[in-house]
């Protein structure tokens, strides 16, 4: 999904608030969102490359988010390493609501 679509989305109906997910990787430096759309997530895409969004620190997330009109979300700390973890999903995840 591309960084604009989430706004429009928000225009053509201000009481639907898209699902947003910041994704945090076990020991990756990186954060990255995701945003539900029929019970899938697709990762938040820039507008001009069309590549997946990163960001240093949840602050980053925040102000992003807030210029679209969302003030709050989930952040969901992944372990893909989980050596218990069964099937394709990993076992290791925690999601925690957040504002920003």
């Amino acid at each position: 999904m591309n960084y604009s679509q989430p706004k429009a989305w928000m225009r053509a109906d201000p009481r639907s608030c898209p699902q947003c997910y910041v994704m945090a990787h076990a020991g990756g430096a990186k954060y990255s969102v995701e945003v539900e759309v029929k019970h899938e997530l697709e990762p938040l895409r820039s507008d001009q490359t069309g590549e997946v969004m990163q960001f240093d620190h949840v602050g980053q997330v925040g102000e992003k988010l807030k210029a679209l009109g969302i003030e709050e979300g989930v952040l969901r700390l992944m372990d893909p390493y989980d050596e218990f973890a069964t099937g394709g999903e990993p076992g290791c995840r925690e999601d925690m609501p957040i504002r920003f």
